[in-house]
C-alpha cells in the first residue's frame, strides 16, 4: 500500500465531487486499490487537505466537468474527514521543494517521516463530517468564495446538524414517511439527519431493495433522499446548499443515463436564491434532453411549508407538483 496526495489544484468543484460521489480520478495509472490518499485543493494561496480515503476498485465513473482528462478512476472507501489543514507542513520533511517531492503526479510518498507527519496532523484535526469548500453562485473558481481559516474553524466546531441542508433532508424524509413511503438516506448523512428527525425505527431503509448493477446502485445510494415504495423509487431529491449545484444535477443525470427506462421524478432542492442557477444548469445541452424533462426545482421554503401540512398522511407524492418548477415552466 502506498500513501499519495491527490491535488485537485484550484478545481474546488472536483474536490467536493470526489467526496460526494466517492470516486477519485488520476491522470496516470500509478495509484492502485488499497493506496491511502490525502485529498487536497488550492484554496486562495494555500493547499488544504480535508479528507483521506483508501482506493477501491476501478470504475468508469468520471463525474467531474473535465472528467475526460482522468485516465484512471477508482471508487474510494474508508473515507475520513478533518478540519482542513495546510499541507505545506510537509516542508518540515521535504524542504523547499516539498511539493515536487510529494505532490507531483500523485506519486507514492516513500518518505516515512512525511507520511507520519500527514497522519499526525490529520488525526489531530479529525472530524466526523465533511467540510466542503464553497464556490460562488456563478460556479467560477477564479472568483470562488473560499473557506478561509476563521471560517474553517467555525465550521469545524459547529455540529453538522445545524447545516440547513441536513435540516431540509430531515424535512424531506419526514414528509415522505408521513405519506407512507420508505426512506433512503446516504450512510454518510444518516446519523446526522436522524439527530434532527426523530422517527420510527423501520421508516429508514438500511439497504436498497433494488436490483441494479453496481454502478447504478453506487449512484443511487449517494442521492440525498429517496422515497421508495416496494422496489420502486417514487421520488429522488438532491439538497444543494454549500456544495456546487452541478454535482447534484450530475448525480441525477448519471442515474438517468445508467437506467434510461426508469420513471423517476427527481428534484433539486435549494434556497430560492439559487433557483436561477439550477434552471441554467438544467438547460445545459448535456442535461436538457436526458434530465430536464424529469427533474425540477423545489425551494427550501416550499419544503418547510409542506412539512407543516396537517393532512400529509392522506396525500400522495403528486402534491409536489404544486411546489416544483421545471425548465419548461420557468421564464429563466
Amino acid at each position: 500500500m502506498s500513501t499519495r496526495i491527490l491535488h485537485c489544484s484550484s478545481a474546488i468543484e472536483n474536490y467536493n465531487i470526489c467526496i460526494e460521489q466517492k470516486v477519485a480520478g488520476f491522470q496516470n495509472r500509478g495509484p492502485q486499490p488499497g493506496d491511502l490518499v490525502y485529498l487536497a485543493a488550492k484554496v486562495g494561496k494555500k493547499t488544504l487537505c480535508g479528507a483521506r480515503f483508501k482506493l477501491d476498485k476501478l470504475t468508469d465513473l468520471k463525474p467531474w466537468p473535465d472528467g475526460e482528462k482522468y485516465v484512471h478512476s477508482l471508487k474510494v472507501k474508508e473515507v475520513e474527514y478533518c478540519q482542513p489543514f495546510d499541507i505545506s507542513i510537509l516542508s518540515q520533511t521535504g524542504g523547499k521543494f516539498w511539493s515536487l517531492k510529494y505532490i507531483q503526479a500523485s506519486k507514492p510518498i516513500s518518505d516515512k517521516p512525511a507520511c507520519d507527519l500527514l497522519d499526525q496532523e490529520f488525526s489531530l484535526k479529525k472530524t466526523d463530517h465533511f467540510i466542503p469548500f464553497n464556490i460562488d453562485s456563478d460556479g467560477d473558481n477564479d472568483t470562488a468564495n473560499f473557506v478561509v481559516e476563521d471560517e474553517i474553524t467555525e465550521l469545524a466546531v459547529k455540529k453538522p446538524l445545524t447545516r440547513d441542508s441536513i435540516k431540509v433532508q430531515a424535512l424531506l424524509a419526514e414528509i415522505g414517511d408521513r405519506m407512507g413511503y420508505k426512506i433512503w438516506l446516504p450512510k454518510n448523512d444518516r446519523s446526522r439527519v436522524l439527530e434532527v428527525w426523530q422517527t420510527k425505527v423501520n421508516s429508514v431503509l438500511q439497504d436498497l431493495p433494488l436490483n441494479y448493477d453496481s454502478d447504478t446502485l453506487n449512484t443511487i445510494e449517494n442521492i440525498d433522499v429517496l422515497w421508495i415504495k416496494g422496489r420502486s423509487i417514487v421520488r429522488a431529491f438532491e439538497v444543494e446548499h454549500t456544495t456546487s449545484i452541478y454535482s447534484g444535477i450530475l448525480r441525477m443525470a448519471d442515474l438517468m443515463a445508467l437506467q434510461p427506462n426508469l420513471n423517476i421524478k427527481a428534484h433539486i432542492v435549494a434556497p430560492i436564491e439559487r433557483k436561477e442557477k439550477v434552471m441554467n444548469e438544467l438547460s445545459r445541452p448535456v442535461f436538457k434532453h436526458v434530465l430536464a424533462p424529469s427533474c425540477s426545482f423545489i425551494s427550501y421554503d416550499s419544503i418547510e411549508g409542506l412539512s407543516k401540512e396537517k393532512m400529509l398522511e392522506y396525500m400522495t407524492d403528486a402534491v409536489l407538483e404544486a411546489f416544483s418548477e421545471s425548465v419548461k415552466d420557468s421564464a429563466i
